[in-house]
């Protein structure tokens, strides 16, 4: 079995980011419940990222993340999927999640900000 290393094939960088996220969860067959929230970056890489939620998600949910730009002056989206999650206890009445993502894809700056001409 490899080790957790050899399953990644590009380095994690530690980081320290507040992000925004919404998630879609079925609510019955012909609805969705939407979530908004704040959560942590925690760490980063080529492929993917290591969040901190207050909201529990699934394995395979996808969730839309809005973090700052290296420019630090808009917010990249970014659309992850859920690859791994893991509970927190903070304390008897709250949990936290560690949440395991694979980027699926950016939205583009132009779709996020539209000019007006």
């Amino acid at each position: 079995m490899p080790t957790q290393q050899e399953r990644r094939d590009s380095e994690r960088e530690p980081c320290k980011l507040v992000c925004f996220f919404e998630l879609t969860t079925p609510a019955g067959s012909d609805a969705v419940t939407l979530t908004t929230g704040s959560g942590h970056v925690i760490n980063r890489s080529g492929r993917g990222m290591l969040l901190l939620l207050p909201e529990k998600v699934n394995k395979q949910q996808v969730v839309e993340i809005q973090v700052p730009s290296d420019a630090m002056k808009e917010q990249d989206t970014k659309v992850v999927e859920v690859c791994w999650t893991r509970p927190i206890e903070v304390d008897d009445q709250a949990k936290m999640y560690l949440v395991g993502t694979r980027f699926l894809f950016q939205v583009p700056a132009s779709s996020q900000s539209p000019q007006i001409h």
